[in-house]
C-alpha cells in the first residue's frame, strides 16, 4: 500500500513541474526521445513520464506527454518550489511547512529522485 501511495504522490508532484513550451523544444524532445529540461537522450530506465500536458499550438489544442531524465527531476522540483514558496504562507514558516500539499509534493520529488 505504501508504494501505491508514494507513486500517486510522485505522479501528482510531477504534474507541478514547469516544463518548457513545446514550441521551444526540439522534435526529439517533443517526441519523448530527449529530456525536456536538458535535451539529453532518454533510455527506458532513465526516463520519467511527466504526465499529460494540454497546450495550444498554431491555434489548435494539443495534448502531449513530456518526458525527462530522472536526474533532472530534483532540479526542476527545486525550481518549482522556489517559484511557489514566496507566495505560500505555510511554505515560508518552518512550523507549518508540512501544511502545504504543493510544497510537500515538490519536496517529495526531490527526495525520490536524488
Amino acid at each position: 500500500m505504501g508504494e501505491t501511495t508514494t507513486s500517486t504522490h510522485v505522479l501528482g508532484g510531477l504534474a507541478l513541474l514547469d516544463v518548457p513550451a513545446p514550441d521551444r523544444l526540439t522534435d526529439q524532445q517533443r517526441a519523448g526521445a530527449r529530456c525536456v529540461f536538458s535535451g539529453i537522450p532518454l533510455t527506458t530506465t532513465g526516463a520519467v513520464d511527466l504526465g499529460r500536458r494540454d497546450t495550444v499550438r498554431a491555434g489548435q489544442p494539443v495534448t502531449w506527454y513530456p518526458r525527462a531524465h530522472r536526474g533532472e527531476i530534483p532540479r526542476a522540483a527545486l525550481a518549482a518550489l522556489y517559484a511557489h514558496a514566496p507566495g505560500c504562507e505555510p511554505c515560508r514558516d518552518e512550523a507549518t511547512i508540512d501544511d502545504c500539499p504543493t510544497g510537500a509534493a515538490l519536496r517529495r520529488l526531490m527526495r525520490e529522485y536524488r
